[in-house]
């Protein structure tokens, strides 16, 4: 037996309270009624109690009955409001025995099943957005691949709690979108998209799929694919280029002072040892183990 069922010969303080909606804000505001009649009916709509209940409040009135027999009790309270106006309120009392528990007469014509999803977070995509695409599928196995995909995407980007994702770029988003609605094109559209056909008469249409060195959005012809060009767009923009090494040891500065600007052109060219030192003198030994290219500008 339940913790919170009435048995006969209980005491039941039974409270009403009365409210209306402001029609400016649509918030509840308390009415004050001029006066509350209460009744009380039997499960065959015997009468059995038919009085005035009494103000705790301006706006809350209460009852206390005490009922003797095991039975479903409807309970009315009646609110009459200055201008003619009232106001009703129903309740509904189960009493039952010390040896037997009432139950009451409504139940369920069919078994229901209550689906509850739990750790859907992140979900960067509104599952309904893809409901209009496969209309057979559930919401909630949307979710779990929305969830899925949105996760992918956080560990790419790093989001955590303080780096929140409402920056999050369109490239993304369609990614998401598109990589679920490829896993959802494989359970229900029956058939696949690599082959369809039109048939109208002597005119027969065929698109077929055929395979691609290289997937981008204006190659793309199904979701899969879609989501790989996204994926490699997103990808790609989030790594950064090489790093360049310029000319010479990376140990030592790039020191160039053998630049010579041409008179006659105006341009930088590179002297040898027989231009700056003459044809008998030679150079001396450098330090840098690399070989000297030693390239003219006109080379």
């Amino acid at each position: 037996m339940s913790i919170n069922t009435v048995l006969v010969n209980d005491r039941v303080r039974i409270k009403v309270k009365f409210v209306d909606v402001d029609n400016a804000t649509g918030l509840q505001i308390a009415v004050a009624p001029i006066g509350v009649s209460v009744s009380i009916l039997k499960s065959d709509n015997t009468q059995i109690i038919s009085t005035s209940a009494t103000m705790l409040t301006a706006s809350e009135y209460y009852y206390d009955f005490t009922p003797t027999v095991p039975d479903t009790y409807k309970i009315v309270f009646i609110g009459n409001i200055s201008g003619g106006t009232s106001i009703t309120v129903n309740q509904q009392l189960y009493v039952s025995t010390s040896t037997d528990e009432y139950k009451p007469v409504i139940t369920l014509k069919s078994d229901q099943i209550v689906n509850f999803a739990a750790d859907v977070y992140p979900l960067f995509l509104n599952p309904e957005e893809l409901k209009a695409y496969y209309p057979e599928a559930s919401l909630l196995e949307i979710g779990e691949l929305v969830h899925y995909h949105s996760t992918e995407v956080k560990e790419v980007y790093g989001f955590n709690d303080s780096n929140p994702s409402s920056g999050i770029n369109f490239v993304s988003l369609e990614y998401i979108k598109a990589a679920c609605a490829c896993d959802l094109s494989k359970t229900y559209s029956y058939g696949g998209d690599d082959d369809m056909s039109v048939q109208l008469g002597d005119l027969t249409v065929t698109a077929r799929n055929f395979p691609r060195a290289s997937i981008n959005r204006g190659n793309a012809v199904t979701w899969c694919q879609l989501a790989a060009a996204y994926r490699k767009e997103m990808l790609a923009g989030k790594t950064g280029p090489k790093g360049m090494q310029p000319k010479g040891l990376p140990n030592l500065p790039i020191v160039n002072s053998r630049n010579y600007i041409d008179p006659d052109t105006g341009r930088t060219t590179y002297l040898t040892d027989r231009d700056m030192y003459g044809s008998s003198r030679k150079a001396g030994l450098s330090d840098d183990p690399m070989p000297n290219r030693g390239l003219r500008n006109y080379d």
